[in-house]
């Protein structure tokens, strides 16, 4: 998913408040009660936003803030305000791993990428 790009700043602002509710609704209407879900998304905030705290209330929790990354930026991006991708999930998922890769460059994002374990279930 993306978020709202705002040339100005990654500030939260009233649209990107109302904005952090199309991925809830989005991940509640594909979705169980009682699924795990992972929600990535490009949110183009910074890791004190405001919109990682609307997710939080609806149990998405960030990995990015919790995980002492510097950046979720490579060396391209020059411009101030270091974070933009997060991933989110809920209670239910059990990360097994969780890195950014700053290289290769391409784009100025960083991959993110998450180890997940989860138990196979048999019926």
């Amino acid at each position: 998913m993306r978020g709202l790009r705002d040339l100005a700043a990654k500030m939260d602002t009233v649209e990107r408040k109302a904005r952090a509710n199309r991925p809830i609704g989005l991940a509640t209407g594909v979705a169980e009660a009682n699924d795990a879900l992972v929600v990535c998304e490009d949110f183009n905030v910074e890791k004190d936003s405001n919109t990682l705290d609307i997710l939080a209330e609806a149990r998405l929790y960030g990995l990015v803030p919790t995980h002492g990354f510097s950046s979720t930026r490579n060396a391209i991006y020059k411009k101030t305000g270091c974070f933009a991708d997060y991933l989110l999930v809920t209670g239910k998922i059990k990360v097994g791993g969780f890195k950014a890769f700053y290289s290769p460059e391409v784009p100025d994002h960083c991959a993110l990428i998450l180890d997940v374990w989860s138990p196979l279930q048999i019926s």
